[in-house]
């Protein structure tokens, strides 16, 4: 009967650290460039490690829209992520969009400005 309540306890345990220490961050990515994406990266601005791409497809076509769906599992909930897209695959060529709130992001638009330089728009 010990062996089940402590079972027991530890599950809840468990399942209350997960559920505290998981952070959802989904949004829509919006490829308005005219370019190709082959990759897609994101990191904690704290950090240089880029990890896995995260691309749910194998390319970005210029007009899609795709959702980016992970989840965030640390201590606390951190919001601000740096984007990393590569433009083929050798992954030489890529452009940064630097510390997005993805707390607040649903959607990320990106695109092309009169400057010719990358930009976001966040909804």
């Amino acid at each position: 009967m010990k062996k089940h309540i402590l079972l027991l306890v530890a599950l809840v345990f468990a399942a209350t650290t997960w559920t505290q220490a998981q952070t959802v961050l989904d949004f829509k990515l919006v490829n308005n460039t005219g370019e190709d994406f082959y990759a897609v990266y994101l990191t904690e601005t704290t950090t240089q490690d880029w990890g896995e791409d995260i691309l749910p497809e194998d390319i970005v076509k210029d007009g899609a829209v795709i959702d980016i769906t992970f989840d965030y599992v640390g201590d606390e909930t951190l919001c601000i992520w740096d984007l990393r897209l590569t433009h083929d695959a050798s992954e030489k060529d890529y452009i940064y969009i630097n510390e997005i709130d993805l707390c607040e992001v649903r959607v990320l638009t990106l695109y092309i400005d009169e400057d010719g330089t990358y930009a976001f728009k966040v909804e």
